[in-house]
């Protein structure tokens, strides 16, 4: 018996600029908050290093800095994190294409972590990959064999 899994970074993703746009209030000149999706902080903290952003904060904060903006990311009341942008002249439209990247490279974080976890628990039962590509659209495919 096999299982085929397709895991999709575009899937995790799938957050456009409207579903932004709807989270987005102008805070004063020069700074725009941005409700994200993102909870982890591991995960983002990853994810900003892979943009090649220079991260910083404390438990509660996390400060990346790239490209003439700064994004300071704290977490809402719901557990969910809250981007604050800033940068001279910086408008919402900025803003959400910046946190839009993030968003997608932390969507890729995820996609990691549960590609291991999956190879980790199919070893646990009695499976294993028999094989795996990566597409054109970044997904991964994954066939999984059980073991005799």
């Amino acid at each position: 018996m096999s299982v085929v899994l397709k895991l999709r970074s575009q899937a995790l993703a799938q957050l456009n600029a409207a579903t932004i746009a709807a989270h987005t209030q102008a805070q004063g000149q020069g700074q725009v908050t941005v409700r994200t999706r993102m909870r982890h902080r591991d995960l983002l903290t990853r994810a900003l290093t892979g943009l090649n952003a220079q991260v910083s904060g404390d438990e509660n904060t996390v400060v990346a800095q790239w490209a003439g903006r700064r994004i300071q990311f704290t977490y809402g009341q719901d557990g969910v994190q809250l981007a604050h942008v800033d940068g001279p002249a910086i408008n919402p439209a900025e803003a959400e294409q910046l946190v839009l990247s993030v968003d997608n490279a932390y969507a890729a974080e995820v996609q990691r972590q549960v590609y291991e976890r999956l190879k980790e628990r199919a070893a646990q039962t009695g499976m294993r990959v028999e094989s795996e590509r990566t597409n054109a659209d970044q997904s991964i495919s994954v066939t999984l064999v059980a073991s005799s």
